[in-house]
């Protein structure tokens, strides 16, 4: 998984989460930096602190993902270790790549297989007396953005592949960083159209972006 990853996400409008565009970009600096000077043991080193100290503060604010971050910050320990040992550039973005891959299969999977897994599992989050989450097209938003986040995935580490191969170190990080911000924020675009589309059809939907602003939950 990779650091700028856990660094992107967060609820703009919630100041207790807001974040530093820094926050994103300093551990590729630092990589790129302690790389070109030091080495890849202590490139390594430089960038999984930063992001375990940006993760642990995030965890301490609030963040609404909060749960998860113990997760993905032992992952990135982990992918760390294992970077240090075989002391291998291909092994240590390799990791992120095939986690990343390795999520989106499982979410799509998880989507085709089970169709109700993901939407028991929404329900648990989204709190709301203003209309029927029960409402079929309630599932049916939820298992195919699930597909498509599930699919994002999957061309996404294609492409980092397909990077890695044709691309210095530095080259990777750099362009992998801005193709990955507009890929994600066009990602995000077309799912909240989606959802707003389909979940537009049960009564008394307000709207995604009072989802995005927290106010089912306030409002429940």
């Amino acid at each position: 998984m990779a650091e700028e990853d856990l660094n992107k996400s967060g609820l703009p409008d919630n100041p207790r989460v807001r974040q530093n565009p820094w926050e994103s970009i300093m551990p590729i600096v630092l990589f790129i930096v302690f790389n070109r000077t030091m080495g890849l043991a202590q490139a390594i080193i430089a960038a999984t602190v930063w992001s375990l100290v940006i993760s642990i503060r995030r965890y301490r604010n609030g963040h609404p993902i909060g749960k998860f971050i113990p997760i993905v910050t032992a992952g990135i320990v982990i992918r760390g270790v294992i970077g240090i040992i075989t002391d291998s550039e291909a092994v240590y973005f390799g990791i992120g790549i095939g986690t990343k891959a390795t999520v989106g299969l499982g979410i799509f999977a998880t989507a085709i297989l089970s169709r109700t897994y993901l939407t028991k599992q929404i329900k648990k989050i989204i709190y709301s007396n203003k209309f029927s989450t029960d409402h079929p097209a309630f599932q049916t938003g939820v298992n195919r953005v699930a597909c498509m986040l599930g699919l994002a995935l999957l061309i996404s580490s294609g492409f980092d592949i397909w990077l890695y191969n044709n691309a210095s170190v530095d080259g990777y990080l750099i362009i992998r960083f801005f193709v990955n911000w507009v890929y994600t924020t066009a990602v995000i675009i077309i799912v909240a159209y989606y959802l707003e589309r389909e979940w537009g059809k049960i009564a008394g939907f307000p709207g995604i972006s009072s989802l995005l602003k927290g106010e089912w939950e306030n409002n429940s």
